[in-house]
């Protein structure tokens, strides 16, 4: 089985690089630049070195730029396993292993890498968290911890749903989750490390708008 890693990525400095460094050279590694700008060139040239990169010029969010890099997948490879990964650096390339290697095993069920939240987390990322963990609950019944967690797997099998979903933003993740039980897909949760570097100001999801984003969704949930 394949193992490919995708990465989103708007405005990423050297802990892409370093993440990037950190992955064996047996995996394909996808890089979407979603519309960083010129004065990023220097580290995507960089980040060329390790991965096939893709890139536009206009910002269009994290959604688009995940389902921009499954097009390519699906068009340039048969059965595999892929993970999501942020770019900035949250996410370990051992952790991603752990949910690659569950998911090769389990081609029906989305894997969720799903970090712990306590007292060192910053005080934007537990109150987003549990407002959203505890209405997505209400509204579908599934009791998933880490909602917002980027980095995800799942296998070759579940790419078209995937790619069918809607959103283009940070609510496409969630409205992934939304649709897992209508289409009965699987979902599992693995613990991975918590990392959040500098209290986490190098994170582009804007806690207000990107927030009310999501919890329309989950509102919305059913209503079309």
């Amino acid at each position: 089985m394949k193992y490919i890693i995708l990465i989103p990525s708007y405005k990423p400095d050297n802990k892409l690089i370093d993440l990037l460094k950190s992955i064996d050279n047996n995996i394909d590694v996808i890089l979407v630049d979603d519309g960083s700008g010129n004065e990023f060139n220097s580290i995507n040239e960089e980040a060329k070195k390790y991965a096939h990169l893709i890139k536009y010029e206009e910002n269009k969010g994290k959604g688009y730029a995940i389902k921009k890099g499954l097009k390519y997948i699906k068009d340039n490879y048969k059965e595999y396993t892929l993970v999501t990964i942020d770019s900035d650096g949250q996410h370990k390339y051992s952790d991603a292993l752990k949910l690659l290697e569950y998911s090769s095993k389990n081609n029906d069920t989305l894997v969720i890498g799903k970090r712990h939240w306590d007292k060192t987390t910053p005080i934007r990322s537990r109150i987003g968290n549990y407002i959203i963990r505890k209405t997505f609950k209400r509204h579908t019944g599934l009791n998933i911890y880490d909602t917002q967690s980027g980095l995800r797997a799942f296998s070759s099998n579940l790419t078209d749903y995937m790619l069918n979903t809607k959103g283009e933003r940070y609510e496409y993740e969630m409205n992934v989750l939304l649709g897992l039980k209508d289409n009965n897909i699987k979902v599992k949760e693995i613990k991975i490390e918590t990392i959040y570097i500098d209290n986490n100001k190098g994170s582009h999801y804007k806690l207000i708008s990107d927030s009310k984003k999501i919890y329309n969704a989950i509102k919305d949930y059913k209503k079309e």
